[in-house]
Parts: C-alpha cells; structure tokens; sequence
C-alpha cells in the first residue's frame, strides 16, 4: 500500500487533529513539560498501527511523522533549535552545577578550571559539537552515538 493511496489529507488532518487533543490535555495536566514531550512515543504508535495494518514500514513511518507534525502545526508548536535543548541553556540563572572532571575526558579538572581540564579538550568538544550541529540527520545519529561510545 502507498500512503497516497490509502491515506487521503483530509483523513490525515483529522487524524492530526486526535493527536493535537491529546498532546494538549498531556501537557495542560503536567504529563509532559513540551508539546513535543510525546513525539516519539506517538510516532511509534501510529507507525506501529500502519505496520499492524499492512502497510510497509517506510510508508507508515512517513505518514505517521506527518500527523505528529500536523498536530504540532495545529498547536502552534515551534520546535526548539539545537542550543535549548542543551543543559547550559535551561538551567536558570545563578544555579551553578558542582561540576569536579572535565566534560570531554571525565578527568579530574585542575583547580582554576571550570569545565575542561585544558584548551585541547575544551577545542576538541566544541569541534565536536560543531560537526553534529552541521550534519544531516543520519549524520548526526552516527556522531552522537560515537560521541557516547567515547565516553563509555
């Protein structure tokens, strides 16, 4: 089955629709702290559903991005860039977080030094960084996992 065939945009609207009602009532009840809180596990679901149906994988996968992104269209949704989703950008002002190795290579950081235990992995991070932000998506998938296979 193709998803054009079977699956018409009126019908995938009303679905995203359901699903914007259900992001709305998770977050208005606290469930989640994001609209975009519940993404992935809807995502999987609706995917899951089409699989269930008959439908190849790779069809169900797209159709199933584009009601979760018709749903966050529909509630006005913006998602954030990649700099808010890092730690150092929510945590609040003046909350300082006791940080004792160094966040490149987990060794204990010298006195004076806040985050990096020298210039080689303070620059080495943030070339790092700046290749994953750069990438494509699979890309990025692959840095990222690289990135904790590093730390591991």
């Amino acid at each position: 089955m193709t998803v054009s065939s079977t699956f018409t945009r009126r019908r995938r609207m009303n679905m995203a629709g359901e699903v914007a009602k259900v992001i709305r009532l998770a977050f208005a009840a606290g469930r989640i702290t994001t609209l975009f809180g519940l993404e992935g596990a809807l995502q999987a679901a609706l995917r899951a559903d089409l699989c269930l149906r008959g439908w190849h994988w790779v069809d169900a996968h797209q159709a199933a991005t584009d009601i979760v992104e018709g749903a966050h269209s529909l509630l006005g949704a913006d998602r954030p860039d990649w700099y808010e989703g890092q730690p150092e950008y929510v945590i609040a002002g003046g909350v300082l977080i006791a940080r004792t190795r160094c966040k490149r290579c987990h060794k204990k950081l010298p006195e004076g030094r806040l985050k990096f235990c020298s210039g080689l992995c303070s620059s080495s991070e943030k070339q790092a960084l700046a290749k994953l932000r750069l990438a494509s998506s699979d890309r990025a998938a692959d840095l990222a996992v690289h990135m904790v296979r590093r730390v591991q």
